[in-house]
């Protein structure tokens, strides 16, 4: 939809939608040149205009709008912190003129509305889907894996055990496949309470969109029927569960983290939306994923980079290399500090084993040229500049200093094919 349809739709002009759209509060697709407006778009639009009809300012607005696109209030945190918001601009308003009782008792509704959210239970039972036991193998000696004991609904292993003849054994339990977690750092921590979506800065969390948009787009440009995408590395942020719902409905997934309680989340968030993808959600360390070598047909990076190089001495591919083959490609995203900056002394500080080039964009464009022979396109979605102090900056990520960067990247090199 252009511009001019959607601003005749809210019976707005094309120049108060352009405000909204600088200001982050919305983050249309770009078409040759033009705004492309999706239901996406219309949704927080009609978000935006119930929350201005609450007398929320636009900062206000910028950060619930934020809630939501990261979470879309679908776990209990998220919706808690939604709800209090709300609950404390009621009493603001109870303190003001009593012309205000109709704004505040439509806030009632709102905050009952949202309160029941979370009765519903997940629209059905998922497991291990019976068609990725082509792709297992012990990731010790690469052989297959034998299964037993276990108990399956359909196309859905919920349980289970499997074994190899060398000694390596994993669980699937709830549907999830448990194996070594690995040697996890002192300084690392599963966030269950999802600190990185609901503390993060409105104006990152609009790029964060600009880059789900991108991606989204050039997975799309790619046949991804029957293919396996991976997304590991999910503590932080999960691109295919803010996304899943314009994702290829015929590609296979995996989404994996070390963290069984982590990937649990994000398996009751996606049962939930009852799509149709295929999912198979594996707990373990990524280099002893049970996968097959060069199974890996999509790697999607969301900060996965960024995350593994807070704790090792490289990025996330290292891990995984294994399980990509020669024509493997890769998308995904990167944020970066400037050098010598606050936040980068931040993230030492918080994370004394991080290293040097965990941040470091020119660093990292260097190193997929390394790992990747055909960089297909990359661009830099942008720079936070404001220092708003309303807007309240995540951990480290300190409004002036973080950029972010998006890749789309081909062919992958074994290792040792050419040297960084």
């Amino acid at each position: 939809m252009r511009i001019g349809a959607f601003s005749e739709q809210f019976g707005l002009s094309p120049e108060t939608i352009r405000y909204y759209v600088n200001k982050g509060l919305l983050c249309p697709m770009i078409k040759n040149d033009r705004y492309d407006f999706k239901e996406n778009d219309i949704d927080d639009m009609q978000l935006l205009l119930r929350l201005k009809s609450f007398k929320f300012s636009i900062v206000e607005i910028h950060r619930l709008l934020s809630l939501r696109r990261l979470s879309g209030f679908d776990s209990p945190n998220e919706l808690s912190d939604y709800i209090n918001i709300l609950v404390d601009h009621k009493k603001k308003l109870q303190r003001e003129k009593r012309e205000l009782q109709g704004i505040i008792s439509s806030l009632q509704d709102e905050i009952g509305s949202s309160s029941g959210k979370h009765s519903f239970n997940a629209k059905r039972k998922n497991g291990v889907p019976l068609q990725f036991l082509q792709y297992l193998a012990c990731p010790s000696c690469k052989e297959n894996l034998s299964l037993s004991n276990c108990s399956i609904e359909k196309d859905q292993i919920l349980s289970g055990t499997l074994n190899c003849e060398c000694g390596f054994s994993a669980v699937i339990k709830n549907g999830i496949l448990i194996g070594p977690s690995g040697e996890i750092s002192k300084y690392d921590w599963p966030d269950i309470e999802r600190n990185c979506y609901r503390l993060m800065n409105p104006t990152l969390v609009s790029y964060m969109q600009k880059a789900y948009h991108w991606l989204l787009d050039r997975l799309g440009q790619c046949d991804m029927d029957g293919k396996v995408i991976l997304e590991d590395f999910v503590n932080n942020y999960c691109f295919c569960h803010a996304n899943f719902e314009e994702m290829p409905s015929k590609a296979l997934y995996i989404i994996s983290d070390k963290y069984p309680e982590i990937v649990a989340i994000y398996k009751g968030l996606i049962d939930k939306l009852g799509l149709e993808q295929k999912v198979l959600y594996i707990a373990a360390a990524s280099d002893m994923l049970p996968l097959k070598d060069g199974c890996v047909d999509m790697y999607i990076d969301f900060d996965s980079a960024n995350e593994y190089a807070l704790y090792h001495k490289g990025y996330s591919t290292e891990a995984l290399a294994r399980y990509f083959h020669k024509e493997s490609r890769a998308a995904g995203s990167f944020f970066s500090f400037k050098p010598n900056s606050s936040a980068e002394k931040e993230l030492h500080r918080q994370f004394p084993e991080s290293w040097e080039h965990s941040y470091d964009i020119s660093y990292f464009k260097r190193y997929l040229r390394s790992v990747w022979t055909n960089i297909i396109e990359e661009e830099s979605i942008g720079n936070v500049t404001d220092s708003n102090t309303d807007e309240k900056a995540s951990l480290y990520h300190i409004p002036g200093e973080v950029g972010m960067d998006v890749y789309f990247a081909g062919g992958f090199r074994k290792k040792g094919q050419k040297p960084l």
